[in-house]
């Protein structure tokens, strides 16, 4: 197995901008404030966490998200631009933990800690692979 310790205080940032794909859209009646849902902000925060992990793994690798937590802290408006960082706050045999933090100017609108498990490429495909024999055709046919 690979050892992953030098992540350990590795850090990005990346200027975003919140577009209406990511609208907060449960509440049908709110939907013309126009405000960037937390899963929405979550992905771009896991995305970011990703970025900063695909320059340091081998092509065979990937990492995957498995534990999220977040606090969304702030409302803010799509069409915003805002600095999304994350660093790496340990790392636990392929286990990589990450805070990261969404700003806009000196506002907190997000923070979150989560972690990413780096896994094969194959590992996935083989599980993605066997799941997909197991399961019955389209109406079980």
């Amino acid at each position: 197995m690979m050892e992953f310790d030098f992540l350990e205080g590795k850090r990005l940032t990346e200027d975003v901008a919140l577009d209406e794909t990511m609208a907060w859209n449960e509440d049908v009646m709110m939907l013309d404030l126009h405000l960037v849902s937390t899963s929405a902000l979550m992905g771009v925060v896991h995305r970011v966490s990703y970025d900063l992990l695909s320059r340091y793994l081998p092509d065979d690798y990937t990492a995957v998200v498995v534990e999220s937590c977040v606090r969304h802290v702030k409302a803010i408006p799509t069409g915003t631009r805002v600095a999304v960082g994350v660093r790496v706050i340990g790392v636990t045999g392929n286990r990589v933990k990450f805070r990261g933090i969404v700003m806009s100017g000196d506002e907190k609108i997000l923070e979150a800690e989560f972690v990413r498990a780096i896994v094969s490429r194959n590992y996935l495909r083989r599980v993605a692979l066997e799941k997909t024999e197991k399961t019955p055709g389209f109406f079980g046919i």
